[in-house]
């Protein structure tokens, strides 16, 4: 039994070994695809983006590959932006903080102004870029989640 658990726990180390070679030599976002998709990734190293610089590895390769201008707009790829913050400004007036694009190791986040109906005013208020090391976890793992599921 010990000879067989040993012989189990070599060959995962081997392949583990052997999968983040060719991550070094290719990178995450074509090792993925070369290895039939993310599923089968996961299935392969299912801990492997536990890791969050993990996780902005392969959001930055997605983009470097797929981005429009060097950056990802969420809208049109998820059909939504991502909220992140919401505060009352005035006379029942809001400024909203919504992730919009993706690129250069960064997020890009709009400020838009709606009124106290709700509507919203035609130009935005603001803007900031916020590093994806730096992002929250809850929204790096949402950006991660809409990137992956549709790119891989």
């Amino acid at each position: 039994m010990k000879k067989l658990i040993r012989k189990i726990l070599k060959e995962e180390s081997s392949m583990e070994s052997k999968v983040n070679s060719v991550i070094e030599k290719n990178g995450i976002f074509t090792t993925i695809k070369m290895f039939g998709g993310y599923e089968r990734f996961q299935k392969l190293l299912p801990n492997y983006f536990s890791n969050r610089d993990h996780k902005v590895e392969l959001i930055n390769e997605i983009v470097d590959n797929n981005g429009d201008g060097g950056y990802v707009y969420l809208y049109e790829i998820n059909g939504m932006d991502i909220k992140i913050w919401e505060e009352e400004i005035e006379d029942g007036h809001t400024h909203e903080d919504y992730i919009t694009r993706v690129g250069d190791g960064s997020v890009g986040v709009s400020v838009w102004e709606y009124d106290e109906d709700g509507e919203m005013y035609d130009e935005e208020v603001d803007g900031y870029h916020i590093k994806l090391t730096q992002l929250k976890e809850e929204w790096l793992n949402k950006i991660f989640e809409i990137l992956v599921g549709y790119y891989l």
